[in-house]
């Protein structure tokens, strides 16, 4: 059974056009249903506008179900997540921008925090990319390569101190559809915190901590 046809059946079609449902134990699933398109995460009345809206298809969506009958029977909503989670927003200008070459070529880097092997996975962007088919178009023919995300995307450029991790550091549009699944965040923000650490305790600038040196101190740390 395809749950979009059955959502579509109820005369309403999904905001997110590949909606899954996982069995989690007896009659309760999780559900991935729906998805808002061009809200500026940085925003907090657009959040709220977006995460109202997204309620009220969740219910919508539901209802229609429960309208149907059979197997969808009874359905009710438990619980909704508590904030929308973002999938792409503002991105750090670093000492290194990882590209969509980079992931085709699988690219190494002597300061290479995490070593990605997670898909090219580009969602709709908008609410007609949606209806088209036409946001997975984009990824259907890159191939990844395990590459490497160094140290020098996770520093900004232009401000000294400044250090991010996961989806916010410097990279593409299509090599963060791959890099910002948070098994690569973890690594990430380990990476960042060894350094950031150390640069304090020894009163440098992250740039000026070689990842030798961090890598050395979470070998360390993992045999403690």
């Amino acid at each position: 059974m395809q749950i979009k046809n059955e959502i579509v059946k109820t005369g309403h079609f999904p905001s997110y056009a590949s909606p899954t449902m996982f069995h989690v134990r007896d009659n309760l699933i999780f559900a991935m249903l729906n998805h808002e398109y061009g809200v500026k995460p940085w925003d907090a009345a657009e959040m709220t506008a977006a995460t109202v809206r997204a309620r009220a298809e969740m219910h919508k969506m539901v209802a229609g179900l429960r309208g149907l009958g059979g197997a969808w029977d009874g359905m009710q909503i438990v619980a909704t997540a508590e904030q929308i989670g973002v999938r792409d927003g503002r991105r750090l200008a670093g000492r290194f921008t990882v590209t969509k070459d980079d992931v085709i070529q699988g690219s190494k880097h002597d300061d290479g925090v995490v070593q990605a092997t997670f898909g090219v996975d580009v969602h709709a962007t908008t609410a007609d990319h949606n209806k088209d088919g036409s946001g997975h178009k984009a990824s259907m023919d890159i191939k990844v390569k395990p590459y490497e995300i160094p140290l020098r995307a996770m520093i900004a450029r232009d401000v000294d101190g400044l250090m991010m991790a996961g989806r916010c550091i410097s990279g593409d549009f299509i090599s963060h559809s791959s890099y910002r699944v948070t098994g690569n965040a973890v690594g990430m923000g380990e990476g960042a915190g060894v350094i950031g650490a150390l640069a304090a305790l020894s009163k440098r600038l992250p740039h000026e901590v070689p990842w030798s040196e961090g890598k050395a101190k979470l070998a360390e740390i993992r045999t403690v």
